[in-house]
């Protein structure tokens, strides 16, 4: 059995923990301890291969941080008597059994009844999230399980223990807050807050985030990096996914330290053996993917630059990109805190993520003629009083702040919008199927009676009543489409204007006719007794004053500017439109633009 495979009892493990984490103060003290020394004293021969294991990984980690490149061969040298348990914890050829496939609902039930799990949130190699309530406490939670494949690791138990014991302590209100940690049976799990509200990554995809608001969401990022950097924490995968946006405004960071506890602290030698490139690449510092060194805080503060230069301009900055500002209306001040996040070099970047912060907070509170005054804060400026549309660079962060919770607002009640025409697109796409079933029964009827003139004026009526109802349901469809919640409030009331107005048109040309259409109808079907006279002249008689009576009203209706004519409007055009409109008035009485 191989160091990474056996399993030490609790206490054995808090007291090897107890020994490394005493190691690692020593080394963040500048007064580096040697692993001969740690292993001295009252330690059993399988505690001492498991931390031998642990602290060579440990020192590794540190050396590489100073920029040493230390060897296996190295530790086999200084440790030969313990040849297996340098191979376990350097070991370069062990590969993943297989893709993570989350557990489900009723295995988790099963594994933690304390718990209502109530759905999968998502999942990646890295483990999956589930939406929880804890019963005791009537709470929602954040249920994160890791891949079982971990337990059989005794390494990945001790550092998963280490690492979530800081985790635990890492209260800030833009950090998500770990409750509990544990293991059950096989299963490693993360008991955490639950963020009610999108990722980062969704409202960017929305094309939902302006300037001001990613320089809202900045300083909140740069506030939660700095106090886990001061706790010695360092997040490796810093990205729009990880990024939650809560509906009352705040920002908080998830998974921090995440990467740490599954183990891998660089891409090619893969110390700890679990053999997964942590990061994302196109979000990693170029030291995360080179792996020739120790990775530091710095390299979240490149991953944040990646990511305010995506929020600022919707692109990612690969290549030779251009600054922000030549792609959006910013203070052009801000390209050098940006491309500073970005150098390629770590100590040619920011050194703390407070100073990103603090130059943002001096850009924002001072201002230069000579420097373009672009951060626009548009609607925002006008209920704080600002005559112009445009914001200067002296906005303060409390207006920043206040362009974030209205955006997040804004989107919960634009998505009630769209939830409310589903309703009326669904109904048209059944008008469509409708539509394909008279041009049918139409064409069925005239194309096999030729030469019965009135089979062949019923199915041409059909057929071309058909394609009249296809057109008008694709029409209102259409404009549906044309809707960009992202727009200004007046123009998203326009199309839907124009929504309800081709909706009451179309619907009259189309509606009406039903008075009439029953008798070609019913003549395609094969019951030609209805064209009688007896029965074909009083129906008629009616279906035309139907006709006649029921146009006349909707024009008048359409036509009257009394309250009266608004609420048969309303009525006419459905409760799909009408919820639509209500759903926009309560978003302006808010003042959200």
């Amino acid at each position: 059995m191989s160091v990474r495979q056996k399993k030490l009892p609790i206490a054995a493990l808090e007291r090897i923990d107890d020994r490394c984490a005493e190691f690692e103060r020593h080394w963040q003290s500048g007064d580096p301890s040697t692993i001969e020394s740690v292993l001295e004293g009252d330690v059993t021969d399988d505690e001492r291969d498991v931390l031998l294991a642990e602290l060579v990984v440990l020192e590794i980690d540190y050396r590489r941080r100073r920029g040493e490149s230390p060897t296996k061969q190295e530790y086999l040298d200084r440790f030969p008597d313990h040849v297996t348990a340098i191979n376990g914890a350097l070991k370069d050829d062990d590969k993943r059994a297989g893709a993570f496939v989350p557990p489900t609902i009723g295995r988790l039930a099963e594994l933690f009844p304390a718990l209502e799990v109530l759905e999968l949130l998502g999942a990646g190699g890295m483990g999956a999230v589930y939406k929880a309530r804890q019963k005791g406490l009537d709470r929602m939670v954040a249920l994160k399980v890791l891949p079982e494949e971990f337990a059989h690791e005794v390494n990945f138990a001790l550092r998963f223990t280490r690492e979530a014991r800081t985790l635990a302590k890492l209260n800030h209100p833009n950090i998500v807050s770990v409750f509990e940690f544990g293991k059950v049976e096989d299963t490693h799990y993360f008991l955490m807050e639950f963020v009610d509200g999108p990722t980062l990554r969704d409202v960017v995809s929305a094309g939902q985030l302006s300037p001001e608001h990613a320089l809202a969401i900045v300083p909140h990022l740069c506030d939660a990096l700095q106090f886990a950097h001061d706790k010695g924490v360092i997040h490796r995968d810093i990205k729009p996914e990880n990024i939650l946006m809560a509906k009352d405004g705040s920002v908080k960071i998830a998974d921090f330290g995440l990467s740490r506890i599954l183990g891998s602290d660089s891409q090619q030698t893969m110390l700890t053996g679990t053999h997964q490139i942590m990061g994302t690449p196109r979000y990693m510092a170029p030291e995360q993917l080179e792996g020739a060194r120790g990775v530091d805080h710095r390299a979240d503060i490149y991953s944040l630059g990646v990511v305010f230069y995506e929020m600022l301009t919707g692109e990612l900055p690969i290549g030779r990109f251009a600054a922000p500002s030549q792609k959006v209306q910013i203070d052009v001040r801000l390209d050098e805190v940006v491309l500073r996040t970005l150098e390629k070099e770590p100590q040619r970047r920011y050194q703390h993520a407070s100073q990103i912060k603090s130059d943002m907070q001096t850009i924002a509170s001072t201002s230069n003629p000579s420097l373009a005054p672009t951060m626009i804060v548009g609607d925002v400026a006008r209920q704080t009083d600002t005559p112009s549309a445009i914001q200067p660079s002296t906005a303060s962060l409390q207006h920043q702040e206040l362009a974030a919770r209205l955006l997040l607002t804004r989107r919960d009640l634009m998505e009630r919008v769209g939830t409310s025409l589903r309703p009326l697109f669904r109904g048209q796409i059944l008008q469509i199927v409708i539509g394909v079933v008279i041009i049918v029964l139409g064409a069925q009827c005239w194309a096999q009676n030729i030469h019965v003139p009135h089979r062949l004026v019923c199915g041409i009526i059909l057929h071309v009543y058909g394609i009249l109802v296809i057109a008008a349901a694709a029409a209102v469809c259409t404009r549906i489409n044309r809707i960009d919640y992202s727009e200004p409030v007046d123009q998203i009331r326009n199309k839907l204007n124009a929504v309800r107005n081709i909706y009451l048109q179309v619907g009259a040309v189309i509606g009406f006719p039903w008075w009439l259409m029953w008798i070609p109808v019913t003549v395609a079907i094969g019951f030609d007794a209805v064209l009688h006279p007896n029965s074909l002249i009083p129906s008629l008689a009616i279906g035309v004053v139907g006709l006649v009576v029921s146009y006349w009203l909707y024009l008048r209706v359409q036509r009257s500017d009394k309250p009266s004519a608004e609420a048969w409007r309303k009525r006419f055009a459905g409760n799909s439109i009408t919820n639509a409109f209500l759903v926009l008035a309560e978003i302006e009485q808010a003042q959200i633009r």
